[in-house]
């Protein structure tokens, strides 16, 4: 299992308690890389028995997550928030489906939020009308058509992508796309994974029938203003690397 830290002391005890079970009846091992927390982060990990890398600054999640995954050569690579909360046999889950054909890539879970709504996955990658549209109607008509769609919701099997919080990577796949793209800080950057595994033929697949909860920003609770920051420069990022290739490229300018 990889899994990055920054300030989030409150919410491992509770992830790596419901770990095991989550698991079970597969082996693991936890391999870690802290982002230069200032909190416990780093000792309540390494007392579960991880293999930890402390990193002096901030390096990104994206860089923290290739520096995990260079620590472990498991078959499987799961890419977890610790804001998740695991649900018993969750991960086993995703595991056996991921098995179910050669071909799978990566899988996702359905995900909800800790009050039991549901958290957005299993989506299309946005069309430049609807991301458009998103960013401007999405803050006064939160349920206009773009927003809806943006966000929609697959009832299971092929997807664009599927929300980082919790993605299980065949470890072939993960490598054939040369890991996360570091040019991401944060935000984005399993959206581009994705497109990777895509353009590599790959099968992105959502499973709805395996869930865990989720904890909304448990690290970017810290640095709100760095948050809207990021987020906007990756979407600008994966704007430019998915249309690279396409006449849409010319509109880089008014995305940004």
């Amino acid at each position: 299992m990889v899994l990055v830290t920054y300030r989030s002391a409150d919410d491992l005890p509770t992830f790596l308690e419901s770990l095991p079970a989550a698991v079970a009846p597969y082996p693991f091992e936890v391999v870690a890389v802290d982002n230069a927390s200032t909190d416990a982060s780093v000792r309540i990990v390494r007392e579960f028995g991880a293999q930890v890398t402390a990193n002096d600054s901030n390096v990104g999640l994206s860089a923290a997550i290739n520096q995990a995954a260079a620590m472990t050569g498991a078959e499987w690579l799961l890419i977890v928030n610790p804001d998740t909360r695991l649900t018993e046999g969750s991960i086993a889950g995703l595991v056996e489906t991921a098995s179910s054909d050669g071909r799978i890539g990566c899988v996702g879970p359905r995900i909800r939020s800790l009050d039991g709504s549901d958290y957005p996955t299993g989506r299309r990658f946005p069309s430049v009308g609807m991301g458009i549209a998103h960013a401007v109607l999405g803050t006064v008509w939160k349920d206009n058509p773009a927003t809806r769609a943006y966000f929609g919701r697959s009832s299971g099997g092929d997807v664009d992508w599927v929300s980082g919080s919790c993605m299980l990577f065949r470890r072939s796949a993960f490598d054939d796309i040369g890991g996360f793209d570091t040019g991401y800080f944060m935000y984005f950057e399993e959206t581009d994974a994705c497109l990777q595994l895509h353009r590599h033929g790959w099968r992105v697949v959502f499973d709805p029938g395996v869930e865990v909860y989720h904890r909304e920003g448990g690290s970017t609770r810290f640095a709100p203003f760095r948050k809207v920051y990021n987020h906007h420069r990756s979407a600008l990022r994966f704007y430019c690397r998915q249309h690279h290739r396409d006449p849409w490229i010319v509109l880089a300018p008014m995305i940004a």
